[in-house]
């Protein structure tokens, strides 16, 4: 299981870097599909991811690469928002109770992945969303935000070098 988990991530990375496109727009698209899986968009996270992606010039097929490829890591995801809120707010999680939401997000998706494979749906309803508060929304925000920008800077760097150095442009005299 662990190997075909390992496998389909070499080969959605392997799709984003095989994308025709400027290094920025993939690496905003790929950063933009990340961010809103830290935001619950119940259901409809790729649409949004695309058509954000395409308002900002990005690459629509690596925010929605990357939106689904991630989908997995939702409920971890959301525990971290938590923690990542609840640490700006000044409420302090012990280290015990960040272990247990950390163990039960991750066990959650370990029993229910091919649940999630099928109806993802399942997992999202609006009376879930009510539940979260403000301190998950601000964490969110942040999440998305700070993984973003280290997402695109993983994607843009490579491939802004690779295009500086092994292709030369033609000069015509």
């Amino acid at each position: 299981m662990l190997r075909k988990f390992l496998g389909k991530t070499k080969d959605l990375w392997k799709k984003v870097n095989n994308i025709k496109d400027t290094p920025h727009a993939i690496g905003l698209g790929a950063a933009v599909g990340l961010g809103w899986n830290f935001i619950p968009s119940l259901g409809i996270g790729p649409f949004v991811s695309v058509f954000t992606a395409k308002l900002f010039r990005g690459s629509g097929i690596a925010a929605i690469t990357v939106n689904l490829g991630t989908g997995i890591f939702i409920p971890i995801l959301y525990s971290l928002n938590m923690v990542t809120g609840r640490f700006l707010l000044g409420r302090w999680f012990t280290a015990p109770e960040i272990e247990k939401q950390i163990q039960d997000s991750i066990q959650e998706t370990i029993d229910n992945i091919e649940i999630i494979k099928e109806t993802p749906s399942r997992f999202f309803s609006l009376s879930k969303v009510t539940e979260f508060g403000f301190e998950f929304f601000l964490g969110g925000l942040l999440n998305a935000v700070i993984f973003g920008v280290i997402l695109y800077g993983l994607i843009w760097l490579p491939r802004f070098v690779k295009q500086k150095c092994f292709y030369k442009k033609v000069v015509k005299d």
